[in-house]
């Protein structure tokens, strides 16, 4: 067994830990807070930019056990950094929309030029395959929808940093060797954070993490044997994360609000905002990621009935799971006054 992975986690995590402080310490010294509004989850002026720490710890241990003499992984590297950098500027002084999503999509298409996959669309022997331009192309757009949830679902202490840490550790299980320790970094780094994230939260991840953690882990879980990308079990990975933005979205765009507003009526601010606390909810979502893990590894050795049996038990619980935090915000609603 080699030790380089583990050593390389214990130090990614002790790296992340360490570098969050310090953000946090820098930022409150220069006043780099996020202070709370009507759509703030928060009640107090915090620190936003403890995104910095993920990415100090995700450096260090991937250089640990791999450095940069795996090419790709050093282009996906690179890309998240630029983006993350994008994100920082958002965090201190804010952007545009548009400028927040052209480096997106820019830093996306270079990691998906970098990986240059074959995607595999397929669910009991019914799908397409794709190769060269269009399969470039839609694992661009795949990239950016990752980042954007990601970052959408970055709004309450401890969510995003428990699902990129599982994410990344499950994500072990469907990708090739070589993609591994950036996986293994990340996942470390992201525990790391979490010291000082779980609720109440001391520093917030902020853009520069969330947008930096999109595109690492998404980029990685697109690595996998021998070019072809079997996508529907990477979809399954990230399916709560993509439930919650796409039923948001979905529902916003029918009651005709600004799809780019901030705003609390994600699931998940939801459930807070009818009187969850953020550790409950952010246990849920990463319990429900591990559980989508587990079966996102398991799809390929599944039947072809027993892919759409899960596709449909998937289905069904997030349909559930959408009535059920209805029926929560119905259960702490104040009765009407006569």
């Amino acid at each position: 067994m080699r030790l380089e992975p583990i050593a390389g986690a214990v130090i990614g995590f002790v790296i992340g830990v360490l570098a969050t402080r310090i953000a946090e310490l820098v930022a409150r010294r220069r006043a780099l807070l996020d202070v709370p509004n009507e759509r703030s989850s928060h009640l107090v002026p915090t620190p936003r930019i403890g995104g910095l720490g993920i990415i100090a710890g995700t450096l260090v241990g991937w250089g640990f056990i791999q450095g940069s003499s795996d090419p790709t992984a050093l282009v996906i590297v690179t890309a998240s950094l630029v983006l993350a950098a994008v994100g920082l500027l958002d965090d201190l002084r804010h952007t545009s929309v548009a400028a927040k999503y052209l480096a997106q999509l820019g830093t996306a298409a270079v990691a998906a030029v970098a990986i240059g996959p074959r995607l595999n669309i397929e669910i009991a022997s019914f799908g397409v395959t794709l190769d060269g331009v269009p399969a470039i192309v839609l694992a661009t757009i795949w990239l950016t929808a990752i980042i954007n949830a990601f970052n959408f679902m970055d709004g309450i202490d401890g969510l995003i940093g428990s699902v990129g840490a599982l994410t990344g550790i499950v994500g072990l299980g469907l990708v090739v060797p070589e993609a591994q320790p950036l996986l293994i970094a990340v996942a470390a780094a992201c525990v790391g954070f979490l010291v000082w994230n779980q609720a109440p939260a001391s520093i917030f991840m902020g853009d520069v993490g969330s947008q930096f953690l999109g595109l690492v882990v998404g980029a990685g879980l697109l690595r996998q044997g021998s070019g072809t990308v079997a996508l529907v079990p990477v979809v399954i990975l990230v399916a709560p994360l993509l439930l919650d933005t796409s039923i948001t979205l979905i529902r916003r765009a029918r009651e005709g609000k600004n799809l780019f507003a901030a705003h609390r009526e994600h699931l998940y601010q939801r459930l807070v905002t009818a009187g969850r606390s953020h550790r409950e909810v952010a246990a849920g979502y990463a319990m429900a990621t591990a559980v989508a893990g587990l079966v996102a590894i398991a799809w390929s050795g599944l039947g072809a009935g027993f892919q759409v049996g899960v596709v449909l038990i998937l289905a069904l619980l997030g349909v559930a799971y959408v009535w059920w935090v209805g029926l929560v915000e119905r259960d702490a609603a104040p009765a009407p006054r006569d």
